[in-house]
């Protein structure tokens, strides 16, 4: 939030950054007592020479292990690269000349052992020798950065200060800036090492680093992708398209300062910045977005429940049903047909595109891809119709073409997630059925064989011969969907539809759980801790009222009764819980009942979410007076 401090000054939210009044245009002070004093006299971020230009290339590479190449001078460097390329089978990769050698890397170890036998072997007329580094130089660099490092972080204020690096003591000292070749590839082997250290890091400072864009420090994203607040003043950052590099990353940034920086200059850069920054509260210390507003839209609106049912009528007939139709798919699909009538449709559809948790090489559709009719995979309408199942008689073929299967909802209900809703439109229900099933056996029919007899008749080849690897048993998952709709005393299914996909485990039906204050006094709201993003963990929201009563945050009935008197008729639609909760909102808040009845619905029962909104809301006079009693 925005709090003015003298001329000229600006201070950030919690977490965030601040500028003093004695700092003036030069210095910055980041919460936590890392201050620059506005020393803007260092260059671009550079190396510690030879030792850490060996160090930089490896974060480059990753994983990548440096070779050295010398008595190649007969020859260009490109020369060189492809003669190892084509002798050995072992690309030279990110290969520069240094001295009188070509270093360069390769891709592992074996790599690196493999290349060095060949050492000796003559090119444009002489032997080339072929080393591997020592790792004591790169040892000793690693030890130089990694203290660099350690004196820059503040662990109590979850700070990275990397403000002028250039005017480090202890790196000019040991010759840390003696070259210049190797400055592009300091702040990747800075975050290589950072990454290896695990900082808790929340907040990061890069202020006077003369840097002219972003492209040399794009693995901040990499290495701190939950950053909240970060820096980047007094640099020499011109152009607007720079931050794109940026766009999707840094999902939790609250809070950038890039003042001091020409881009400022253009008038299009605050909403530029906004939009590569979906969620960031505050720019050069000016709030731009209602962080109130913008943790509503983040907020999961309902917890994540295992099953759902509109009401108990509903659960009853959806379970039953659901329980009797899987006992029968498993055992004998003929006995399913009396649920289909002459209009039923009936479908099948594979999706292999979901991501799943097994050998993807294991995974097999062969039995399912002839009769699948996957919209976006099949275009022919005359395809279309042919695999869409109507009536009995026709459901039955499509029936016989699927494996023999095992659910196990019964024995495992867990691995299983279910929703069932009425169907005004056609006085029936709607129930849909997510989860796995092992395949047991080969179908009865094997549409593949009909599918290549057809392309033998007609004189093709195609599918001549059925590839068993593609007719595998396995494990998936599945989701189906139901509408379902009474006749006669009975059940029919009006709609069925079955998509088979790859198999994954059931964390998605997980549910969220909660765990409610104590009973009694209502505790206080625990202040945000420095760097935090408010409300940034999910909303702990309960489902409607005919599903779930909201969690208890409040004191018991009768204590609730003697302190706020009788409940008024407007809320006599709400479950008790719910009734409560408001009268505690209108104790609380002074709100009259209309606002205190809309705050509570709009934070889905959440008392915390409720009282840090009004909070928020009162404190930037967005209540009007006719809100309070």
């Amino acid at each position: 939030m925005y709090r003015g401090r003298g001329s000229g000054g600006y201070r950030g939210g919690r977490g965030g950054y601040q500028r003093s009044n004695g700092a003036g245009a030069d210095g910055m002070e980041i919460e936590g007592g890392v201050r620059n004093n506005g020393a803007g006299n260092g260059g671009r971020i550079t190396g510690p020479g030879e030792q850490l230009n060996q160090l930089a290339n490896q974060a480059v590479q990753q994983n990548s292990v440096p070779v050295e190449v010398r008595g190649w001078q007969g020859g260009s460097k490109d020369d060189l690269v492809s003669f190892i390329s084509r002798k050995t089978r072992i690309p030279l990769l990110n290969a520069v000349i240094e001295g009188d050698a070509i270093k360069g890397f390769v891709k592992t170890n074996r790599d690196a052992e493999d290349l060095k036998k060949w050492s000796g072997v003559r090119f444009a007329g002489n032997a080339l020798k072929i080393e591997l580094p020592s790792s004591g130089q790169q040892g000793s660099a690693m030890v130089l950065l990694k203290g660099f490092l350690h004196r820059r972080y503040n662990a109590n204020a979850k700070l990275l200060d990397l403000t002028n690096i250039s005017s480090d003591a202890d790196l000019q000292q040991n010759g840390a800036f003696s070259s210049l070749s190797v400055q592009s590839k300091m702040f990747p082997a800075l975050m290589k090492l950072a990454s290896m250290e695990n900082f808790d890091v929340e907040s990061v400072n890069l202020s006077e680093n003369n840097l002219d864009d972003i492209s040399g420090i794009t693995t901040l994203a990499q290495t701190f992708p939950n950053l909240k607040n970060l820096a980047l003043t007094n640099n020499k950052i011109s152009k607007l398209r720079s931050f794109e590099i940026w766009k999707n990353k840094f999902k939790n940034l609250r809070e950038l300062i890039i003042a001091g920086n020409p881009v400022t200059t253009d008038p299009q850069y605050k909403p530029t910045i906004a939009k590569v920054f979906p969620r960031l509260v505050i720019l050069d210390g000016i709030m731009i977005r209602d962080e109130g507003k913008l943790q509503l839209i983040y907020q999961l609106p309902i917890l994540k429940k295992q099953f759902f049912f509109e009401d108990s009528e509903i659960q009853t007939l959806s379970t039953q049903f659901v329980s009797n139709f899987l006992q029968f798919w498993d055992s004998d699909r003929t006995q399913l047909l009396q649920l289909y009538s002459p209009q039923s449709q009936f479908s099948i559809s594979v999706d292999s595109s979901v991501p799943n948790d097994s050998n993807a090489s294991q995974i097999s559709f062969g039995y399912y891809i002839p009769i699948s009719r996957n919209l976006s995979r099949v275009s022919s309408e005359r395809t279309r119709q042919q695999r869409l199942g109507t009536g009995p008689e026709s459901i039955l073929k499509l029936f016989q073409n699927i494996p023999k299967t095992k659910h196990s909802l019964t024995s495992n209900p867990e691995l299983y997630s279910m929703e069932a809703w009425r169907f005004p439109q056609v006085n029936g229900f709607i129930i849909s059925l997510h989860g796995e099933f092992e395949e047991v056996g080969h179908p009865a029919t094997d549409a593949n064989q009909h599918s290549n007899s057809s392309s033998s008749g007609r004189g093709g080849r195609r599918g001549a011969m059925t590839n068993s690897s593609t007719n595998r048993l396995t494990k998936k998952s599945f989701d189906r969907e139901f509408v379902v709709v009474p006749a006669n005393g009975s059940l029919i299914i009006a709609s069925d539809l079955l998509i088979i996909r790859p198999w994954s485990n059931h964390q998605s039906f997980v549910e969220t759980t909660i765990t409610p204050p104590p009973t009694g006094e209502q505790q206080p709201i625990p202040p945000q801790s420095q760097g935090s993003i408010p409300g940034s963990s999910q909303a702990q929201i309960p489902p409607s009222s005919s599903q779930q009563q909201a969690p208890s945050v409040l004191p018991t009935s009768q204590q609730q009764a003697q302190q706020i008197g009788s409940i008024p008729q407007e809320l006599s639609h709400l479950s008790p819980t719910q009734q409560e909760f408001v009268m505690k909102v209108i104790q609380d808040t002074k709100l009259n009942l209309q606002f205190s009845l809309l705050l509570s619905e709009q934070s889905s029962w959440n008392y915390e979410i409720a009282i840090n909104g009004f909070k928020e809301s009162h404190q930037q006079g967005q209540i009007p007076p006719e809100a309070f009693m």
